[in-house]
């Protein structure tokens, strides 16, 4: 099991240094392998940053709908309720990710704002008024647009729910 977790490791830094140098088809094959690898270690915390890095890697190379599988399958791994400012503000960073990434690459205005309010209800946790009015601004952007008006609602919500259930992205 030792040998396992410095494999991890090994893919984690690996990919880690691939995204530094924008070396994404190498860091994809780096972060793949860590996701797979965490998962069979049975490390819930390596799993988390291994499946974040690999969502980062898939936004690097323009693969939205990847990244958001991903994104949501760390998010999987945290714990139900917020034990720690440092957990809430993961939270409302990711959500926020979420958010940007469904409506500005996906183009889905109400979906993204469902990751928004996400996003807003852990920054009302931690307190942080700066990044509450950071959110708020993004939600009555995205709900004066134009996509707004002209989509149905969310079409991704389903897809998003099993995952965060705790489905594979892999």
């Amino acid at each position: 099991m030792k040998a396992v977790r410095t494999e991890l490791r090994i893919f984690n830094k690996l990919t880690e240094l691939q995204i530094s140098l924008e070396g994404y088809d190498k860091a994809l094959e780096f972060a793949t392998l860590a996701a797979r690898l965490s998962t069979v270690a049975g490390d819930q915390k390596q799993e988390l940053v291994a499946f974040h890095r690999l969502a980062t890697v898939y936004y690097s190379l323009h693969m939205y709908e990847m990244a958001e599988d991903c994104y949501l399958k760390t998010l999987s791994l945290c714990p139900a309720w917020l034990q720690s400012p440092k957990e809430a503000l993961y939270y409302a960073k990711v959500y926020y990710r979420l958010g940007r990434l469904t409506f500005y690459q996906l183009q889905d205005a109400h979906d993204a704002t469902e990751y928004f309010w996400l996003a807003l209800a852990a920054a009302a946790l931690l307190g942080d008024e700066e990044l509450q009015d950071t959110i708020r601004g993004r939600l009555d952007s995205v709900c004066q647009s134009p996509l707004w008006l002209s989509s149905p609602s969310g079409r991704s919500s389903e897809r998003a729910r099993w995952l965060s259930g705790g489905g594979l992205a892999l």
